[in-house]
């Protein structure tokens, strides 16, 4: 679902997982980092300041994890594009929906236990749930902020 779109960039919440509430992707045109422009660099630094503000207003986020992971085009033979996916982190239980969302791993690198079902960050919003999360989201984003 789209929060934002811009001259080099966009912003796409991930309704289908938020297994780190407010988990959101940056996604750009180009195919490599070292091909943007300084405009482009702008515009990306300022999205994920206005991201942070946002989530860290609206579910009280502690930190963020920020990765740009671009093998999977290769893997699936599609084009790659720039794109950092936005991880908020929290270190205490948010409680939401009348749920304790908890980040599992907190402080330590969620992809270690990415591919253990047990022991991996679990999703537990419905798809309802993670459209009020970003509603939510989309509320608060200033699009004057980043413009």
């Amino acid at each position: 679902m789209e929060l934002y779109k811009g001259k080099y960039f966009e912003i796409v919440f991930c309704d289908w997982c938020q297994d780190f509430l407010g988990q959101c992707i940056i996604s750009g045109h180009k195919e490599s980092l070292s091909d943007m422009t300084s405009e482009e660099w702008i515009e990306l630094g300022k999205l994920e300041k206005e991201m942070e503000r946002v989530i860290k207003k609206v579910f009280g986020a502690t930190m963020f994890n920020f990765t740009c992971l671009m093998n999977d085009a290769y893997r699936d033979n599609e084009t790659p594009h720039v794109h950092f996916w936005l991880f908020p982190r929290y270190k205490r239980v948010i409680k939401i929906f009348d749920k304790k969302y908890k980040d599992k791993h907190f402080g330590y690198n969620f992809w270690k236990w990415n591919r253990s079902r047990i022991k991996m960050q679990k999703d537990i919003f419905t798809k309802e749930e993670r459209l009020h999360i970003y509603e939510m989201i989309k509320k608060e984003f200033k699009k004057d902020n980043v413009i």
